[in-house]
Parts: C-alpha cells; sequence; structure tokens
C-alpha cells in the first residue's frame, strides 16, 4: 500500500482563550516562516493491524481488490516477491454481471430488421359529429334496455312480495283470536255435536263426516239408509246442515280474509264504543248517588271541599278506564273491599263525636254555684268556700 494514499493527520489547535489583544509587533513574513517551519505531530499506525486502520485510510475508488493471504502479505512488506494472482472477489463479479445485464436489457436491438420497409404509423382519426351522435345514441338505447331488464326484476319481486304480505296477513287472521272465537270455534262445536248424535244412535261418529262430504239428495238418502228414516234421521239431518251452514261461513271468511278482518275490526271498535259509553253512564250514576250516601262525593259549596271531591272523582274516573298508574290500579280491589266497613266506622265515630260535642255545650251552660262552709277563724266568722267546676257539674247532675 503506497503513502499517497494516505492522508497527513493533523494536530487539532488548542482552543483559545479570550483576552484582551496586545499590540502585536510581529511582522507577517515571520509569522508565515514559522508557520511552515513548525511540523505537525503525527502519530505512527501499525499498518499490520487492519482492523485498527482509522475510517478514511482505505481508499473507496478501486474497482478491486486482489485477494491475498498473510504469508504473502508479509513476504510482500519483507521485500520478498510472490506469485501474482488474477483472482478477483466473488461480489465485485457478481456486480459487474449484474451491471452488465442491465445494461442489456435496456438497450437491445437484435429484433431490428433493417431488410424490411418502414410501416407507416396511422394517425388517430378525429371522430365526425354524426359519430359521436351515433355512439352515444347507442349508449342510450343499451343503457334504456337495461333499465327495462331491472324495472321487469323489480316487478316480479314486487309480486312476489305481494304474495308472501298475503300469505302472512291471512296466516294472521286464521290465528287470531276473533277468527277462532266467530267462525273456527262454532264449526268445530256442530261436527262434534253430529259426531256425538251419530255414535249415540248408529255407534259410529264417521257417519257425520261422510254426510258432511255429500250435498242435496245424496245427502238425505245415505242419512236415511244410516238411521233408518224417521225422526233421528231428520234431526241428524239438521246438524249436518248446521255444520254445513257453519263451514260455508268459516271458507267465506278465508277467500275474503280482508274483507272479513275489516268486519271484525269494525264490530269490535262498536263494541268497544258501546262499552265505554255504558261504563260512562253507570259512573255518572254511581257518582250522584254517592254524593247523596257519603260526604266524600257530596258538593256543598266550599271551595277547599268541593276541589278534594272534584279530584277523588277524576281518581276513580281513570281507574275505571284504566288510565291510573299500575300502583292505584293494583291496590283499588283492596280498598273496595274495605270501603264499606271504613263508611260504616267513619259514620259511627262520627255520631260519638256529635255527642260529645253535644253534651259539652251543656257543661259550659251550667254555672258554678258558692256554698258556705265552717271556718275556725279567731273573730268567729262564717266565710263561704268556693266550689270546684267539676263539683258543681257532679252536684247539679245529682
Amino acid at each position: 500500500m503506497s503513502e499517497e494514499h494516505i492522508p497527513n493527520q493533523t494536530q487539532a489547535a488548542d482552543p483559545v482563550i479570550a483576552s484582551t489583544p496586545e499590540p502585536n509587533t510581529e511582522s507577517w513574513e515571520s509569522q508565515i516562516s514559522r508557520q511552515l517551519n513548525k511540523k505537525p505531530d503525527i502519530k505512527k499506525i501499525d499498518i499490520k493491524s487492519l482492523e485498527d486502520l482509522p475510517d478514511g485510510i482505505i481508499p473507496t475508488d478501486l474497482d478491486y481488490v486482489a485477494e491475498q493471504d498473510a504469508n504473502d502479505y508479509l513476504k510482500q512488506m519483507e521485500g520478498g516477491t510472490t506469485e501474482p494472482t488474477e483472482k478477483k472477489s466473488k461480489k465485485t463479479k457478481e456486480v459487474k454481471a449484474v451491471e452488465e445485464e442491465k445494461v442489456t436489457d435496456s438497450f437491445d436491438i437484435s429484433d431490428l430488421d433493417l431488410s424490411k420497409d418502414i410501416e407507416p404509423v396511422e394517425a388517430p382519426k378525429k371522430k365526425t359529429k354524426e359519430e359521436n351522435i351515433a355512439e352515444l345514441r347507442k349508449k342510450a338505447e343499451a343503457y334504456e334496455e337495461s333499465l327495462k331488464a331491472k324495472d321487469t326484476e323489480v316487478l316480479t319481486y314486487r309480486e312476489k312480495l305481494e304474495k308472501l304480505e298475503a300469505e302472512l296477513e291471512r296466516t294472521a287472521f286464521e290465528r287470531s283470536p276473533k277468527f277462532k272465537e266467530k267462525y273456527e270455534a262454532p264449526f268445530a262445536s256442530s261436527v262434534d255435536n253430529a259426531k256425538a248424535f251419530a255414535k249415540e244412535f248408529a255407534d259410529d261418529e264417521s257417519i257425520a263426516e261422510k254426510a258432511l262430504s255429500l250435498r242435496g239428495r245424496e245427502r238425505i238418502d245415505f242419512i236415511d239408509e244410516s238411521f233408518g228414516g224417521g225422526a233421528a234421521a231428520g234431526q241428524f239431518l239438521s246438524l249436518v246442515n248446521d255444520a254445513d251452514s257453519k263451514r260455508g261461513a268459516l271458507e267465506g271468511a278465508l277467500e275474503n280474509y280482508r274483507a272479513t278482518a275489516n268486519e271484525i275490526n269494525q264490530a269490535e271498535q262498536q263494541q268497544n264504543i258501546k262499552i265505554v259509553e255504558e261504563v260512562n253512564t253507570n259512573f255518572e250514576r254511581m257518582t250522584n248517588h254517592l254524593a247523596q250516601k257519603s260526604d266524600f262525593f257530596r258538593m256543598t259549596g266550599d271551595d277547599d271541599n268541593d276541589k278534594l271531591v272534584k279530584q277523588r272523582i277524576e281518581a276513580a274516573r281513570a281507574i275505571i278506564h284504566g288510565n291510573a298508574t299500575q300502583n292505584e290500579m293494583t291496590v283499588a280491589p283492596f280498598l273496595a273491599v274495605i270501603a264499606r266497613e271504613a263508611v260504616a266506622e267513619n259514620d259511627k265515630l262520627k255520631a260519638e263525636l256529635a255527642k260529645y260535642k253535644s253534651r259539652a255545650k251543656e257543661d259550659i251552660a251550667v254555672q258554678p254555684r258558692i256554698s258556705k262552709g265552717s271556718s275556725d277563724s279567731d273573730d268567729g266568722e262564717v266565710r263561704g268556700k268556693p266550689k270546684s267546676i267539676m263539683e258543681s257539674i257532679r252536684s247539679q247532675l245529682r
């Protein structure tokens, strides 16, 4: 390794302490010569220890470094001769191969055929206004067709949805309590009556189902044949006809379930209105009756009393219509049970209180009397000793 590539190392200058500058009498020529004559302090480097070399010692502008073992290096340092080696590092070869491939791939003209004529490059044609309008018209027609397809699909789904809604509505109608009460239960009851009659007189309840499956003259002939005519056959025929009419009403209700449901709802609303009117009428009658029987509901003309009476009446109205709180409606039956006993006891207490008040008035009206009493005074004068109020009352009662 030559000395040309080893940079000179200079010693760092001592820090300058700030002080008042003294007048420099030395000329600039002597300063320059003194600085040039001063030798830098360069530390010796142990070349054998390659790991201790400082950064920047080994040059980085070399293409490659020849591989050399330690013995050959020592011989070369001692001045001996070694056989020249032409080996290069594998890493350097791989890097050069990759660079060559990149250069080859980036600019490859092996596919160029100079024997062929140059093909003319056609410039893109600019579309005319008519062509643009035709293209837009085609797009609009395609969009319109897609809209029609989507409308058809939406219509199909809507029909399916309506069928499902109708099926759900019919199922809900069939399971409603009103339908079971008005149509299903009467038909089932009439069929059971016909089966019971057939079981009792012909010992075969299946006759009822068979008779219901027949109509007209066939039903009459079948019943006469099963019961042998007579009154039993006529009575069974009336039972079967009643079941048949109930079945017709049931089938008609299922067929026109929407109209039937509206009729049931209207009838229920009318029934509710009738019940509310009847409740209000009975409530007013009871209010007037209690106003004559109890002071709690009697208007006296006093503002405070009448205000309390109105509050009691409105609270009772809220309970009877179901508008009161849950606690008030729950406790109302318990209070109603003890109401008569409480009212009777209250009347009894009022009567006793009135009795005591009248007696107190009589006692207050009695005036106390003064009676004479004995006295053992020295002068022998006899003075009357007044009685207490209670003693006067007792003597008056005697």
